[in-house]
């Protein structure tokens, strides 16, 4: 094989092991693996209205409940309403991270003292993509796995 042959076939295995990075990065993106909401009614509230059937993000012993736009959360400023369900009289604490690429982290908004099981709160992400969303009230914890859309996107 001469120079010109051997550096060619050098650049393209570059180019291509590049290329082939790019489909497995998109391959990610594409592939988030989205906890599953369910319908399913949460504990009354004396000081609400009932909340329905959801859907909503739930954990394992029912005393932790995620609904409104956590279920069609999008990316930028104007940020979501969350709706949470926790116990009574708990400081409600949110935190996000992106699973599928590095970014700054969410913003959570979480107004003051709510003191029945639900609490209002805004979640504002900076990008799309793949987000997982860790909250804490009491001794009770939720997590959940959501996809991030663009701002212009309809869900």
């Amino acid at each position: 094989m001469d120079m010109t042959t051997h550096a060619t076939v050098s650049i393209t295995a570059v180019v291509l092991s590049f290329v082939g990075l790019g489909v497995a990065d998109e391959t990610s993106r594409a592939d988030c693996r989205a906890t599953d909401a369910v319908r399913a009614e949460p504990p009354r509230d004396r000081s609400a209205d009932a909340f329905g059937s959801g859907p909503w993000y739930v954990n394992a012993d029912r005393t932790f409940w995620a609904g409104w736009d956590a279920v069609r959360m999008r990316a930028g400023k104007k940020g979501n309403k969350v709706l949470w369900i926790r116990p009574a009289s708990t400081q409600l604490t949110v935190s996000g991270r992106r699973l599928d690429a590095s970014a700054p982290p969410m913003k959570a908004t979480i107004p003051c003292c709510y003191p029945t099981g639900f609490q209002a709160s805004g979640l504002a992400f900076p990008t799309e993509g793949c987000w997982e969303i860790a909250a804490v009230a009491g001794t009770s914890q939720l997590t959940f796995v959501t996809k991030v859309v663009p701002e212009s996107e309809r869900r």
